[in-house]
């Protein structure tokens, strides 16, 4: 028992050590709240309008994922370039399975955009720093 109790711990601290500080965690929850509010039990297909205050990236990822980690670090300076500006939500895509399925992802890393006007774009894979300053500058239009 104090075996499985060990590992257990273990676990949820390599987990929770996975996810980036400077980053905010969202929840499906967070993200009816401060992205696009949807609902499944409708049985008609959910539309997009962003409901945030500010654009936003949002990164799906999960606790297993190398790029993913690697990618965080450069998220977390992001985070702190853009502050007031842009919101940089990451989400757990294992943890927030119907989040992730409303946007196809089934790989990671996977970076989703959401501007203030128009639909939300989809950037995958690991990038450095510039690729994600352009994207900003390009899809949300902050500079």
């Amino acid at each position: 028992m104090q075996k499985r109790l060990f590992f257990t711990i273990l676990v949820a601290f390599f987990a929770l050590a996975s996810m980036a500080e400077g980053l905010t965690y969202l929840s499906t929850e967070d993200f009816k709240k401060k992205v696009c509010f949807y609902d499944l039990t409708s049985g008609q297909q959910p539309q997009w309008k962003y409901i945030g205050d500010k654009p936003c990236l949002i990164d799906f990822s999960t606790t297993w994922c190398g790029w993913c980690k690697k990618l965080h670090p450069i998220l977390e300076q992001v985070a702190k370039q853009y502050e007031g500006k842009v919101y940089v939500y990451t989400l757990d895509a294992e943890k927030e399975p119907e989040v992730a399925a409303l946007f196809g992802v089934r790989s990671y890393p996977t970076v989703v955009f959401c501007p203030m006007e128009g639909g939300p774009r989809i950037a995958q894979g690991y990038h450095e720093l510039d690729y994600w300053q352009e994207a900003i500058k390009q899809i949300l239009g902050v500079e």
